[in-house]
């Protein structure tokens, strides 16, 4: 009977596995990033005009994530990223490293890579900024620097008149993990193909800076600051979503 019985679960397994598969292989995801054109000046909300000269971010895994994950603790996801991202692809991540230079964007999206995750509910994604490995997609000898660094800026500012500019540079190095919400979940229990947009509006990210008192600041404050425009300027936008903007 024992024998029976085995023979049973060994041929029901086989039955279902290969549409367990054909399941999981239906499954696919692109993810895009899509960064916002570049204006001449950047407009702040304290009406600064930043006049950028550069403007690039590294990006390296992207995840998907589960409902039921997605109030756990980032601690691990950050300490893997120290090492190269491209090692850490798997069905629900892209280890992919990419330099986004956001100067020559012009709004035209940039192709991650496509996920192809198991059946499951999935109510976000996350991404993370880090500097660059050597072979990192659009790494190029002109921002080398992006080796050390997960965001670098580069401009000028003017008052609301245009009369006082101040130089200004930032270079953000710590690994700078962005989680965001989707407005609906994703939930897949049959072959579909779906996208992502990462959209990044880098005209954010001077926002709440008072540059004519820069000086007379903390500047690590000020770092702090626009680092967390860097983080609250990702945005991931489903099909759907856009349609209805």
């Amino acid at each position: 009977m024992r024998f029976s019985l085995a023979i049973a679960a060994v041929l029901l397994g086989t039955a279902l596995l290969p549409n367990c598969m054909r399941v999981t292989d239906g499954i696919e995801v692109d993810v895009a990033y899509q960064p916002s054109a570049t204006p001449a000046a950047v407009r702040t909300d304290l009406g600064y005009r930043v006049r950028l000269e550069r403007a690039v971010i590294a990006v390296g895994r992207v995840e998907l994530i589960r409902c039921d994950n997605f109030v756990l603790d980032l601690l691990k996801i950050v300490t893997a990223s120290t090492a190269k991202a491209h090692e850490f692809s798997s069905p629900t991540s892209l280890g992919v490293p990419l330099v986004i230079d956001l100067m020559e964007s012009a709004g035209v999206p940039l192709f991650a890579g496509t996920l192809r995750p198991p059946p499951g509910r999935y109510c976000g994604i996350r991404v993370i900024g880090m500097p660059a490995d050597q072979d990192a997609e659009g790494l190029t000898d002109e921002n080398l620097d992006m080796m050390q660094n997960s965001v670098v800026i580069e401009g000028r500012v003017e008052d609301e008149e245009g009369t006082d500019q101040a130089a200004l540079l930032a270079e953000i190095w710590e690994i700078l993990p962005c989680e965001m919400r989707f407005d609906r979940p994703l939930v897949f229990d049959g072959p579909v193909v779906e996208s992502v947009s990462i959209q990044i509006d880098h005209t954010e990210w001077f926002d709440g800076i008072d540059f004519a008192h820069i000086a007379l600041e903390d500047s690590t404050a000020v770092q702090q600051r626009i680092t967390e425009n860097v983080r609250s300027s990702l945005q991931a936008v489903l099909p759907s979503e856009e349609d209805g903007l």
